[in-house]
């Protein structure tokens, strides 16, 4: 067995004598990986309402995650193996409660629990339905993209930590910008992304095939590489699609988690031995240089702190102003849909104004409920189809920043490279825009309220054509009021996205610059030190590609037990498939079948 425990405390060793507070987080998942034993964390990933829980609670055989229409509040919910059902809240205090499993969304639930005020660290779900997947445990994460900052927060925070991950993408929207960084994000944490394509009945058979060639060719213009992609659906009549990827990944990466953690934790230590050395390297440098040279570079350092400074204040001014012409431009382009909708809304309230043998006071309530109801349904499908145009404003930020933040990064890069000669890889960019869930929808009341108090003494009977035409008039103008507050609740919580947004970059940043300011102030006398920790880096490098042969050896060993029936010249390894010689994952493809 390959000591990748030593080699985690080796350049934990090293972090901690040098003071890289930026490779903390990246620590603490090597750890956390490790200390999970044989299990193995398969977390689920993906935009607001992209069939994570729906998948998850398909997949344990009732509903155990609470679905809807709005989005989870920032907790992580891990489901494995167990006896007997059971399920534990953690708190942030370190305290635990038993609760029935029908509790569950109390919780997390964000109508139950908002903002997390009930202060959730996580709930740990057992289930003896998971018995053919144990150690496996499944984690749900918040969504990614909703309205909800501390759920996105929560999410990002928990990526390290990911052993093997799931990217739950629904079929009618495949792979989107947001969904292609988040797979960019999670390379450094796992060899073992699977990209899950949910709500595949929504699609005939034919365009599951366009699909499928749409996502491949992008992964590939991407990455020049391509990685296991499944269909799945949570309804009846498509059992085959489901099969495929309990039969091609989940049962054999249960079945061999052993070897599998050994490579997840393998590429986890990989990653941060290789950030490591950058750093170090930086560190190095900065030693052996005359003072000049380091106050040189120092001044660079701190010239571009101030320039962000000044760059965020340009940012929150530009987050307004887009921002406010967000209302202005939304309103423009709803007037199509305003005018469609009250024409339709017009016209079923002729209808049911007809059927309604109500008094007055009733006829009132009955109006009013069922335009609730048709404004909920009418208005979600505007939510849905306008979702693109209501968010543009949010992706455009979200461009903007990213292209400022790989501007800064590049400019860090090359002051380092300018003034000591070191050239450091270049850090992704970790932006997530979290785009915003659908508002919600009011409808007031029909009249005044001495109107209402008067009602039931006023004779329906002699007044019933007039009063039908002040519920069509007022029923056009809830339709133009409701339309009016959806694009104003769209623009609050864009403007909550961008200002996120903001907070990422600046964090970003922040965390670059001040490990490289702290490797900055090494000096001559500490250069035995760095080229002792740098020596030591580089061992641990060698040792991690060793361990990387060794686990190969028994991956191999195994293709033939692990192996399924493919379409295709030779069968592949099923472990979530191994990293191709270019060190990219090579697609699974479904059966001809599916």
């Amino acid at each position: 067995m390959v000591a990748l425990d030593g080699s985690l405390e080796r350049v934990s060793g090293l972090a901690d004598e040098l003071k890289l507070a930026n490779l903390q987080p990246q620590i603490a998942a090597c750890r956390h990986q490790l200390q999970a034993g044989d299990g193995i964390d398969v977390a689920v990933f993906g935009r607001f309402k992209a069939g994570k829980s729906s998948f998850l609670n398909h997949l344990a055989g009732r509903e155990i995650l609470p679905v809807g229409v709005v989005p989870l509040t920032a907790v992580i919910t891990r489901l494995r193996s167990g006896l007997v059902e059971r399920a534990e809240v953690r708190f942030g205090n370190g305290t635990a409660q038993s609760i029935p499993l029908a509790d569950i969304a109390l919780y997390v639930a964000e109508r139950e629990n908002p903002d997390n005020r009930k202060q959730v660290s996580a709930v740990e779900v057992e289930l003896p339905a998971l018995k053919d997947l144990a150690p496996m445990r499944f984690v749900d994460t918040p969504g990614l993209g909703s309205a909800l900052v501390h759920n996105t927060e929560a999410a990002l925070k928990w990526l390290p930590n990911v052993g093997a991950a799931l990217v739950a993408a629904s079929c009618d929207a495949p792979l989107s910008a947001r969904d292609l960084a988040l797979l960019e994000e999670l390379r450094p944490h796992t060899p073992r992304i699977v990209l899950l394509l949910t709500k595949a009945d929504l699609l005939t058979e034919a365009q599951r095939a366009e699909v499928l060639a749409f996502v491949r060719r992008e992964l590939r213009r991407k990455w020049d590489g391509e990685l296991p992609v499944f269909f799945y659906s949570v309804r009846p009549g498509f059992e085959g699609l489901n099969e495929n990827l309990m039969r091609e990944l989940l049962l054999p990466l249960a079945g061999h988690h052993a070897e599998a953690g050994q490579e997840i934790l393998r590429h986890k230590l990989q990653s941060l031995a290789d950030r490591t050395l950058d750093y170090l390297r930086v560190g190095l440098a900065a030693a052996v240089q005359a003072d000049s040279s380091r106050q040189t570079l120092k001044e660079r350092l701190e010239a571009e702190r101030r320039d962000f400074d000044l760059l965020r204040e340009e940012l929150s001014v530009l987050a307004r102003q887009w921002s406010a012409a967000a209302l202005e431009t939304s309103l423009a382009r709803l007037q199509p849909n305003q005018a469609a909708l009250q024409d339709r809304a017009a016209a079923e309230l002729k209808r049911r104004f007809s059927e309604w043998r109500l008094r007055l006071p009733a006829l009132l309530e009955a109006w009013r409920g069922w335009l609730q109801g048709c404004m909920a349904i009418e208005l979600t499908e505007v939510s849905r189809t306008q979702r693109l145009m209501f968010c543009e404003p949010l992706h455009r930020a979200e461009q903007h920043l990213a292209r400022t933040l790989q501007g800064f990064q590049d400019r860090l890069r090359g002051h380092v490279k300018t003034v000591l000669g070191v050239s450091l890889a270049p850090h992704e960019i970790q932006l997530q825009a979290p785009e915003p869930s659908s508002p919600p929808v009011d409808v007031g009341y029909a009249f005044d309220t001495a109107f209402g108090l008067a009602a039931h003494v006023i004779p329906l009977r002699l007044f019933r054509r007039p009063i039908e035409r002040a519920l069509a008039r007022k029923t056009r103008w809830e339709v133009e009021k409701n339309l009016s507050r959806l694009a104003a609740a769209w623009q609050d919580r864009v403007a909550a996205g961008i200002c996120e947004l903001v907070r990422q970059a600046e964090r970003q940043a922040a965390g670059e610059l001040g490990t490289l300011e702290q490797m900055l102030a090494q000096k001559q006398p500490n250069e035995p030190l760095l080229r002792r920790a740098l020596m030591e880096a580089e061992s641990v490098r060698e040792a991690l590609r060793a361990a990387g042969g060794w686990i190969d050896a028994q991956l191999s060993a195994l293709q033939g037990t692990m192996s399924v029936r493919r379409a295709g010249p030779a069968p592949r390894t099923a472990v979530l498939g191994k990293p191709s010689s270019r060190g990219r994952v090579r697609a699974e493809e479904p059966p001809a079948s599916s």
